[in-house]
């Protein structure tokens, strides 16, 4: 990495603006008349172990910063799922880091989820028909990431009649327009969000602040059916961030952001056999531009491009065993450089041995080629859900997992400053098996009661080591990192009421989560606790609806504080984690009022003014005394007010 320049302003942007704020249909098969309307993806029992569905509903329902719903927010507010630092996007599962989340939209990874430097998703809301959320039990379909998979379905558009909205609020205006073409084979679904910056420019020009920024998404999707039993649908998705920051006659420009299109084809054979074939391609890009007060200028891109190439199978026998198997390749093409190719196998077979006792065994088959080096993985996959009465469900699960490209991210910057790396010789995959096992008390009843225990453990974590902000030179860059291993533990207790007038949930989540280091290289070798290692969180979510259109949402959140590494009045580092923040907790009120074809939607983010520390900064002492610790607070309470006009 030559020109560090750009790098070096973004980096400065960062503690810039920081110091700134501080002053001021699962898709589904459907067989009718031997005539295929819809399709869907194997599915694993609803009452899976570290399995939780979230519809459109869920969504829309959660009180989100500046009045847009976000899932992303949603995800946050379940068990097992922590938020990082106070107000952003990015998610940490069961103790696993961003980049171990594989975040898929229609099948097609996307890298990078986020808006606004983290404080929203890129996920419009009237786009997702449904996202599921694995945190424990794998199905044998995934795989290429160690702790999570977020997959969410785009809507394939309304075969009835054409339909819409148009919304604006404070931050951003948005469309939504869906609607049957060709007699209804054909349907479409087109959304599309932009930042309206004439607010954001009023602000920052009254108090004379050198910079600006604006994000924008577009999610398009057509689906086609060729006869009774074909189905094929392309999409589209683009979302990108840019940040401009001038001083002094120096400007610094960094654009972020995520490019995905993909093609499908779905057959339903005649004797049952489902199939569905996946073309697509997966952009993410960072470009940073530095151009001083004497023209001369400097340009940094990073980034990471994905060539999807997959078939997957499923077909249901007489006596109700479902198989699905599928075959998968992926291009991984590293910017600056390197390139990598992940082949895969796999293999379910979900069985009821018993009326009561369901088996979910599968294998899946990894191969990765980069760099002169291919690794072999088997990860094997098994659960078992077993429903003595109809109120009771326990269920115990196994997976491993393989990783076998890393994010490297500066320190101090939640700035998109960061790389993607494949395995290498000297820098291994990283591999996660997961034991849970729980309990679900509720059956057909709006109520139900979920407990959960994990423990899983991470071999080949990857970190920078000791005094490294970011690379300086990426032909080296494996000698600036260290592996190591590590462990997760936890209890989850999600208490939840679905349907009815007054909805909502209550979830709590005990955890511990460990890092080590065995050759010494960090924190001495010795175990210590994850950058975000919060032993408690507490969510709870009420919703109810009132006569005349009203309703209320209230969201009220607790994380205790996470462990930071500070040196010593020195310069040294004794050891990792040394250092525990502040607990964070907040509370979130929506009322959405709709009145014939209009809704208004108000909100109040943090009521009470919680100053969570949304950054937190180590400032060492003049003359080698002792340092300190600074707390950014960007979120105090935030009014929000939009209108959603459909038609």
């Amino acid at each position: 990495m030559k020109n560090l320049r750009p790098i070096a302003a973004a980096l400065a942007l960062a503690a810039t603006l920081n110091a700134s704020a501080q002053s001021r249909k699962d898709t589904t098969l459907v067989i009718k008349e031997s005539i295929v309307s819809e399709m869907k993806s194997p599915k694993t029992p609803k009452a899976g172990t570290g399995v939780i569905e979230i519809p459109e509903a869920m969504v829309r329902s959660t009180p989100a910063l500046l009045g847009e719903p976000d899932l992303m927010k949603t995800l946050q507010l379940l068990p097992g799922v922590q938020s990082g630092m106070e107000g952003f996007s990015g998610i940490y599962v069961r103790g696993g880091s961003p980049d171990e989340n594989l975040i898929l939209l229609d099948g097609i990874p996307l890298m990078s989820p986020g808006h606004m430097l983290g404080l929203f998703s890129v996920f419009q809301d009237e786009a997702v028909e449904k996202a599921t959320l694995y945190k424990g039990s794998f199905p044998a379909r995934y795989g290429g990431r160690a702790s999570g998979v977020i997959d969410v379905r785009s809507s394939g558009g309304n075969p009835q009649r054409v339909r819409g909205s148009l919304g604006a609020g404070l931050l951003s205006d948005k469309f939504h327009l869906e609607g049957p073409v060709l007699n209804g084979r054909t349907t479409f679904s087109l959304s599309g969000r932009g930042m309206h910056t004439f607010l954001a420019d009023g602000l920052l020009k009254a108090v004379r602040f050198p910079a600006n920024y604006y994000f924008h998404d577009l999610n398009a999707k057509v689906t086609h059916r060729i006869g009774n039993r074909d189905l094929v649908s392309c999409g589209y998705f683009r979302g990108k961030d840019h940040l401009y920051y001038k001083e002094d006659g120096d400007r610094t420009d960094i654009a972020w952001g995520n490019e995905a299109g993909y093609m499908k084809w779905r057959r339903q054979t005649s004797s049952g056999l489902e199939c569905e074939f996946t073309a697509g391609i997966s952009d993410y890009a960072m470009e940073t531009g530095f151009q001083s007060r004497d023209s001369t200028s400097e340009n940094y891109s990073t980034g990471i491009k994905d060539l999807v190439v997959k078939a997957d199978f499923n077909k249901i026998l007489h006596s109700g065993q479902r198989l699905a198997f599928g075959a998968g390749i992926t291009r991984h093409r590293f910017v600056p450089k390197g390139t990598g190719i992940e082949t895969s196998l796999y293999a379910e077979d979900e069985i009821s041995l018993v009326k009561s006792l369901t088996i979910n065994a599968g294998v899946r088959i990894s191969v990765f080629s980069s760099s002169g080096r291919t690794v072999l993985s088997p990860e094997p996959r098994l659960e078992l859900v077993c429903s003595p009465s109809g109120i009771l469900t326990l269920k115990v699960s196994y997976s491993r997992m393989s990783q076998y490209i890393h994010l490297l991210s500066p320190t101090l910057t939640t700035l998109p400053v960061d790389i993607w790396v494949p395995v290498t010789k000297k820098v291994k995959p990283v591999r996660a098996e997961q034991v849970n096992a729980g309990l679900v008390l509720g059956g057909d009843s709006p109520w139900s009661l979920s407990i959960e225990g994990y423990l899983k453990t991470l071999t080949n974590v990857v970190e920078y080591n000791d005094g490294i902000v970011f690379i300086e030179d990426f032909e080296t860059w494996e000698e600036q990192v260290s592996t190591g291993i590590g462990r997760s533990a936890g209890l989850e207790f999600l208490a939840r009421k679905s349907s009815g007038k007054t909805t909502g949930w209550i979830g709590y989540t005990l955890s511990r989560s460990e890092r080590r280091f065995p050759d010494g290289s960090i924190g001495s070798g010795l175990w210590y606790p994850c950058r975000y290692d919060n032993r408690h969180s507490i969510t709870a979510v009420l919703d109810h609806g009132f006569r005349k259109g009203w309703n209320a949402t209230v969201s009220w959140t607790y994380s205790s504080g996470g462990a930071m590494t500070v040196p010593a009045d020195d310069g040294s580092i004794p050891e990792r984690g040394n250092c525990r923040l502040p607990p964070s907790h907040r509370l979130d009120v929506g009322i959405r009022h709709g009145k014939g074809k209009g809704t208004w939607t108000f909100g109040l983010y943090n009521a009470y003014n919680r100053k969570n520390p949304n950054i937190v900064l180590y400032t060492s002492g003049e003359e080698d005394g002792p340092g300190s610790l600074k707390k950014v607070c960007l979120l105090p309470i935030i009014p929000s007010v939009s209108y959603t006009r459909v038609f």
